[in-house]
């Protein structure tokens, strides 16, 4: 029974266990392009996957014996200090600012200013 678990250990790498955590993640639910892997570390017998879920951080534990899936848990990560802009918002923005430029410009050439 020894042989057979350092089989499944020398198996298993961190790699293997990354993509076995974006597996389960993406049977939750979760779409491949959302999910990045973050890190993975060996804790006594369980692996530990980091995993970024859009704005969330999700750790999924896999056995090192078996390669199951023990457990997961997501946490929210903190947003960085600032305004958070997407990216369709600083487009309208950008395109104010252009039009704005634009109107100004025009009105200049045709004698109003």
């Amino acid at each position: 029974m020894s042989s057979e678990s350092e089989t499944a250990k020398r198996r298993l790498d961190a790699e293997r266990v990354t993509l076995l955590a974006e597996g389960f993640l993406s049977r939750l639910g979760y779409k491949r392009a959302m999910i990045r892997p973050k890190k993975a570390s060996l804790e006594g017998e369980k692996y530990m996957v980091e995993v970024q879920v859009k704005k969330r951080t999700a750790t999924v534990q896999v056995d090192l014996a078996t390669g199951e899936i023990k457990g997961y848990q997501f946490e929210e990560t903190q947003e960085s200090s600032g305004f958070p802009l997407s990216r369709n918002t600083t487009l309208i923005l950008a395109g104010a600012g252009v039009a704005l430029v634009a109107i100004v410009l025009g009105l200049k050439f045709m004698g109003f200013f």
